[in-house]
């Protein structure tokens, strides 16, 4: 296993083992593929930045655990991300925090074993002059994807939401709509218009 250690802002180091360190940037996240070896390698990566903002979520405490396993001119990657996202409630726009997580893998093979016409985003060429590979997008699509489509704050379902305010009168009622209103049962009573 690799263990991770902060260097600065934008760099973590990695320990392969006593004597190999490679550089991983965390705002761009790249990792120096020369020096892995044949097998399996896991990176517990911890950013220390802090907050990443991708469109309209904050990311802060990032947690990836990254597993490599370098297999001839393939390499097999998997990265699970863990975040705490700021979000903005869908209901009642108060900001709170949200723990998101997720998982994508991906596999850098040679170019010429990839279908041209393929979209699938989990093949990417890798050339032979190829030093590093960025995780970058990676790690971004896998954390918004994780973002819930309904953003609700804790406790903001048990809230009272006024969904009218004031009483609305006659006035208030547009007069192209009045003819519609002779159509209403009588039964209906009148209502807030």
């Amino acid at each position: 296993m690799l263990n991770a250690e902060t260097v600065s802002s934008n760099a973590l180091l990695v320990d392969h083992s006593p004597h190999e360190h490679e550089l991983v940037e965390s705002e761009m996240l790249k990792i120096d593929i020369r020096s892995l070896k044949a097998g399996v390698h896991e990176l517990d990566v911890t950013t220390d930045l802090d907050e990443v903002e991708i469109e309209d979520a904050r990311f802060s405490d990032i947690r990836l655990k990254v597993r490599i396993d370098v297999n001839g001119q393939r390499l097999y990657v998997v990265v699970n991300a863990s975040a705490i996202a700021t979000l903005i409630c869908d209901r009642t726009a108060v900001e709170f925090e949200h723990p998101v997580k997720g998982s994508f893998s991906v596999v850098y093979m040679p170019p010429n074993e990839i279908d041209s016409e393929n979209e699938d985003e989990s093949l990417q060429p890798l050339t032979a002059e190829m030093e590093e590979i960025d995780l970058t997008n990676i790690v971004r699509d896998t954390l918004l994807l994780s973002v819930p489509i309904r953003k609700i704050a804790p406790g903001a379902t048990d809230l009272d939401i006024p969904t009218s305010f004031g009483e609305a009168s006659e006035s208030d009622v547009d007069p192209r709509w009045s003819a519609l209103a002779k159509l209403r049962p009588e039964s209906e009573g009148k209502t807030e218009q």
